[in-house]
Order: C-alpha cells, then structure tokens, then sequence
C-alpha cells in the first residue's frame, strides 16, 4: 500500500500571532506562555470577505495532488472527504468534489467527521477496504476545515492555534509489503461537553454561534494514553522504539509532544513539528507533518516505519503503524 502522494492548500491570507499575542497580554492573560505550549507564530485564515470554504479549498487541494502525481481521477475509486466544517450535509461534500474533479461513475464517496483524529480514521477504513476489495486500487483522501468562522476570538485556545486550510493525499494498493501495519484506538467520553459547536445543538442553533472550547481541556489525557500505550502497541508487532524511522504526532500541542518525547528519549529529527510556521490544520496534522518532512528534511526510505498518534474532540485518541 503506497502513501506518497501529498498536496497542502492554505487558505489565501497568512496571519502573524503578534497582534493577537499583545491583544491578550494587555488583559492579563499570559498568552505568550500558552502560544509556548501550543507552539504558534503564524496561521492561515480565510479573511472575511473571501468566498474560500472548506469544500472549495478541498477542491484546489484534490486538483493539485492529481496533478502533481500524475494520477487521473479516473483511476481514483474512493473519495473521502475530511471535515469538521463540512460546507453541506446533503449532499456529502465529497459529492461535490466527485462533480468537480469529473470523477468516474463507479466511484465511492463519503464524508467523515471524527474532528482532528478523522484523517487517521480515513487512512485506516481506505486502506482496509482497499486491501479487501477486488477491484478498488486507489482512495483520494481530502481533509479540510474552515474553524475561523466557528472560534471565539476571545478565547485564548482558539483566537491563535487553528490554520483554515486543505490537505489531500492518495493511498494506493500495490503488491508490496508497505502500508498499513496497526491501529489502535482509545475514547474518554467523559470529556465530551469540553469542546462544542453547536454550544446546544443544531437544535438550539443560532446565526453567530461559536465554538465553546474548555481551556483546561489540552489533550493531556491523550498524551497518558499514548505514553502508555505506545511500547505495548509497538511490541504487538515485533517492533521496538528504536525502529520507528519517525513519529507523526498531533501538531496541536508542542508541550503535548514535548513530554512524549521524554518519555521515550526521542530525538529532535525524529517528530516534526511544522505548526510554528502553518498553525494547526485539524484532522490533517500529522500527515501534514509527514509531506513537509519529506518535502524540507528526506524521503522516507522502503521498509522504514512511521508512527501516528493524534486526537480527536470528545475525546478519542489513535495510534497507527505504517510501513513504507
């Protein structure tokens, strides 16, 4: 199963955090400190006047990986489209990406919504169903969000930390060994009220809600899954932290990925960490991870293994083994 692929579509507008940053401090509220933790110094948004959407920068993101890999959206059997900020519910925006790439009539297609875990989710059901299927050979993966209009800018989490932005990438079934070694998936359900949109509901919706985010929500409890979980889920499989090539954490958090990293005594080359320059892109991160590493640092070689762990909203948390 190959996974190489990758094409990243910003929104239009690239923002500094300073004048967020001092907006903040002059209120009293220590933000240098959480933009230390979360680890942030620019973002992409949509600006207000934009007509950019999740859908339409899924699009751009769909029609620049097909380009640059060469590959027809004729060969593309499964479209997954990736989103939090879906710009409809019916039909599946994933339809509407179908329509605009001119995709073949036997094609598969559907939206998933697992917040910032649902790329990982997608990677793990297309390479499944790709594995299994008789005649599906490649999977077109988009992941997208449009947070800048759902955030409370006064919130001292959300004013800085998301990038509206797209990401996509192709998994393709080959006769080599690569791809898809392990998942394993861990939810707390308990923390499901910490982060909302609709704060009541599409029931008790509003023009002008805004997401509510919990501050003493960080993920924290997601990073003692993984600090736990990690040398098990590793040894299942005959493998050691020595022979992880590199790990692909959540970006959402660097003091999250910091204390990761301790625990294990991984070194600094070995988990990437590109949301200082791009924000945090949701769903996409650790993949968005991988393609700039690749693109700025080397090509991961045949044989080597990447580790994935990221989270979702609720919360759920993954881990994934894949070979290349």
């Amino acid at each position: 199963m190959k996974l190489k692929h990758m094409y990243f579509h910003p929104a239009s507008k690239q923002e500094n955090n300073e004048t967020v940053l001092c907006s903040f401090e002059k209120k009293g509220i220590p933000m240098r400190k959480i933009q230390s933790a979360l680890g942030r110094k620019k973002r992409y948004i949509a600006s207000s006047n934009s007509t950019e959407t999740s859908l339409s920068m899924g699009i751009e993101a769909a029609k620049g990986v097909l380009k640059q890999s060469s590959i027809s959206i004729q060969e593309i059997d499964i479209i997954i489209f990736v989103s939090s900020t879906a710009e409809h519910l019916i039909p599946c925006d994933s339809i509407y990406i179908h329509q605009a790439l001119q995709g073949k009539s036997e094609t598969m297609c559907y939206d998933l919504n697992a917040n910032c875990i649902g790329a990982l989710i997608a990677l793990d059901q297309a390479a499944q169903y790709l594995s299994n299927s008789k005649t599906a050979q490649k999977a077109l993966i988009v992941c997208a969000e449009k947070m800048s209009s759902i955030l409370d800018p006064e919130n001292p989490v959300t004013a800085f930390c998301f990038s509206d932005s797209a990401f996509a990438f192709i998994v393709e079934k080959d006769n080599s060994t690569a791809g898809l070694v392990d998942v394993h998936y861990h939810t707390d359900s308990s923390f499901s009220d910490s982060v909302l949109f609709p704060p009541q509901g599409y029931s008790c919706f509003t023009e002008g809600n805004l997401t509510t985010w919990d501050t003493a929500f960080d993920g924290s409890g997601s990073v003692e899954y993984a600090t736990h979980k990690i040398e098990d889920f590793l040894s299942r499989n005959n493998l050691t932290i020595q022979d992880i090539s590199i790990f692909l954490f959540s970006q959402l958090s660097l003091k999250n990925i910091e204390v990761i990293k301790e625990k294990f005594q991984l070194p600094d080359h070995k988990v990437p960490f590109y949301s200082k320059e791009i924000g945090y892109s949701g769903s996409s991160s650790p993949l968005l991870a991988l393609h700039r590493y690749q693109q700025l640092v080397a090509p991961l070689k045949k044989g080597q293994y990447a580790l994935i762990w990221t989270l979702g909203a609720g919360y759920q948390a993954g881990l994934m083994l894949w070979r290349f």
